[in-house]
């Protein structure tokens, strides 16, 4: 036991001297982790989320800027891929001609 208490004091010493920011620490018979901070750090993280709380409120958001396909992604993959292929041809042949009038001027 005295070596399990030295590491956590070594694992805390880490912390305090700011070696670490923290220190996750697990057991093996459960599946969530604690972490060691600084109080310092925790008292900001508070001050931040309360602050957040108090200029969005605490009920969630709604996400902006999603929206959901109602087509078939395939479908319309394959026809922005067909749209894009024909601006490419488009553009060689533009391309093309310009090198070819370019050709007849010199």
């Amino acid at each position: 036991m005295s070596l399990a208490r030295s590491r956590l004091f070594e694992l805390a010493e880490d912390v305090l001297t700011y070696r670490a920011d923290r220190v996750a620490l697990s057991h093996k018979n459960y599946d969530e982790n604690i972490v060691l901070v600084r109080a310092s750090d925790l008292a900001k993280m508070d001050a931040d989320i309360a602050a957040l709380r108090e200029r969005v409120g605490i009920e969630p958001q709604p996400l902006r800027g999603l929206m959901q396909l109602n087509v078939d992604a395939d479908q319309t993959l394959t026809e922005v891929r067909r749209q894009q292929a024909e601006l490419w041809d488009a553009k060689l042949k533009s391309l093309s001609a310009q090198d070819e009038g370019a050709d007849g001027d010199a």
